[in-house]
């Protein structure tokens, strides 16, 4: 997770956790001085808070080419992929979707 706010990242990894076994979860408050642990991270997933811009999203998808990019909106109602641009409403269950793709 990239720039997501202290209590959102919390519920994402207790709502994940609890529901998918094996799920690492690092944090990043900003993109660019955590790029060179991002990279070590090897994530599938990087999910980025509403106030990450499309320059972190950039940075990451340059950083980890693989990994899918989602970012919350800023009115935290949708995760929003950076590749394809689809939205869907932002809940645990779509989170859990998005890892069992």
């Amino acid at each position: 997770m990239v720039v997501v706010p202290p209590l959102l990242a919390g519920l994402i990894r207790h709502s994940l956790s609890s529901r998918i076994a094996g799920v690492t979860f690092t944090e990043f408050a900003d993109a660019n001085p955590g790029a060179a642990g991002l990279r070590d991270t090897s994530a599938d997933i990087v999910v980025l808070g509403p106030s990450a811009g499309a320059e972190d999203a950039r940075l990451i998808r340059h950083i980890l080419p693989r990994a899918q990019v989602l970012a919350v909106s800023s009115d935290l109602a949708h995760l929003v992929d950076f590749d394809t641009g689809e939205r869907v409403a932002f809940s645990s269950d779509t989170l859990v979707d998005w890892l069992q793709r």
